[in-house]
C-alpha cells in the first residue's frame, strides 16, 4: 500500500516535470524529443 502510494506520488512528479520541460521548450523539435522521452520512459 505504501509503495503503491510512493510510486504514485513519483509518477505525478515526472509527470509535471515533462508538461514544465515541454511548456518551456523554445523549438518544436525540443517539445518533440520531449514526447518521444515521455512515450519511451518506463512506466513505475
Amino acid at each position: 500500500m505504501i509503495d503503491r502510494l510512493r510510486q504514485r506520488r513519483q509518477t505525478t512528479r515526472q509527470n509535471r516535470a515533462i508538461d514544465r520541460a515541454w511548456q518551456a521548450a523554445p523549438t518544436q523539435a525540443m517539445r518533440d524529443e520531449i514526447n518521444l522521452f515521455a512515450q519511451r520512459r518506463q512506466p513505475l
